[in-house]
């Protein structure tokens, strides 16, 4: 557990603080499984009764008595680390799928089908807080990895069916293993107990406690005469734990717990449940496909936004065009009737008559006269001279 990291987180603020779940909490053991008890004659996983909508009725019977041993037979582990540090929820699933016959990754599971919250704005019963990729991941409770197998089997088109068991006795939890149902289970790291150290409220007033210890694993098995049951740890492998010091932790993380209905050889479709809660944040490979989604369907709007401006700019200019081409065409056409409005009439030739020429003779007659006149007075002159 890094706790200086831890201790540094819960001063930070409370939703955004870089906290460890599990991961490199603790030194990874050999992953070498310990025989199981070879009591019952199970093994393999068994094929489920197919019924036309693919139910089971797993509620257990009261009044049964179970077996005082019973191990499911060939569960392996699957380690979280390197690639899920803090990545045991997702992990446990995993490993139970794998066991169930279904070929999915652990890394694959977490990236395509399991809900994260980045910011802290909800808790961890709508989506894995933080990143399980990450060494200061958080961690996810039951509701979120029934989420998870159910969009996985909805994904492949599978009848099976993730139920919630939280609430349930260790008891009940038995029988589920009685029956090669092995059980998703809380606990906490190396079965340490101590109370919630970090809390914080979401916007809606929600309260969420997160214990620095905490854990995921698959239960596949248990011994009441010694008193241990069989576990799948994704930090250590397969292990046995003290039935007690079990109880203890699973009491601690809220008897908290998930089990697979079906298996891969269960026969039929997927079938949504009506009603199911269903958390409102996606996975990563999901919320990166809504993005790039929403960033394309940006971008055509963009690009038609452009297209619209630019054929309305056309548009505009073709228009202003029209108009200016009219105005010159209107404009020559009334430049070209002022024209025809101001040019003079042309002069016609008129035969002049008898009276014309007359008045025109007249009128030279006085030049002749005074000319003569001229010629006199200065005849007159020449004489008075020479009387003289």
């Amino acid at each position: 557990m890094k706790r200086d990291t831890l201790r540094k987180a819960v001063a930070a603020a409370a939703a955004c603080i870089a906290l460890t779940s599990c991961g490199d909490t603790v030194t990874l053991m050999s992953s070498e499984t310990e025989a199981a008890s070879d009591s019952n004659t199970g093994g393999a996983a068994v094929s489920e009764p197919v019924t036309e909508h693919f139910t089971l009725d797993i509620s257990y019977p009261k009044g049964e008595k179970l077996p005082k041993k019973y191990v499911i037979q060939g569960f392996k582990t699957v380690m979280q680390t390197p690639e899920l540090p803090t990545g045991c929820e997702i992990t446990a699933l995993c490993q139970t799928l794998n066991f169930l016959g279904f070929d999915i990754d652990k890394v694959k599971l977490a990236d395509e089908f399991l809900p994260m919250d980045n910011t802290g704005v909800t808790t961890m019963k709508n989506a894995y807080i933080g990143d399980p990729k990450s060494d200061e991941g958080f961690g996810c409770y039951s509701p979120v990895i029934v989420q998870t197998a159910d969009d996985y089997f909805q994904s492949i088109d599978s009848p099976c069916y993730a139920v919630d068991l939280s609430g349930s006795p260790l008891e009940e939890l038995y029988y589920q293993l009685n029956n090669d149902r092995p059980v998703i289970v809380w606990t906490t790291i190396d079965l340490i107990c101590t109370p919630p150290m970090l809390r914080w409220v979401i916007m809606d007033d929600e309260e969420m406690w997160f214990n620095d210890f905490q854990h995921c694993v698959t239960l596949c098995g248990y011994d009441l005469d010694e008193n241990i049951v069989y576990v799948a740890d994704p930090l250590k492998g397969n292990r046995k734990y003290d039935i007690s010091a079990f109880s203890s932790s699973y009491e601690l993380m809220g008897r908290q717990a998930v089990v697979i209905c079906g298996n891969a050889d269960t026969g039929g479709n997927y079938v949504e449940i009506k009603d199911k809660p269903q958390s409102a944040f996606l996975s990563r490979n999901k919320a990166e496909r809504k993005k790039a989604e929403e960033e394309e369907a940006r971008r055509k709007a963009e690009e038609a936004e452009r297209k619209k401006t630019e054929e309305e700019s056309k548009k505009k200019a073709a228009e202003e065009e029209k108009r200016r081409a009219e105005e010159e065409n209107r404009r020559a056409e009334e430049d070209k009737q002022r024209e025809e409005q101001n040019e003079p009439s042309p002069v016609e030739e008129v035969p002049e008559s008898p009276d014309d020429a007359h008045e025109d003779v007249s009128r030279e007659e006085p030049e002749t006269h005074e000319e003569k006149n001229e010629d006199y007075s200065y005849d007159n002159a020449a004489d008075k001279e020479g009387q003289e």
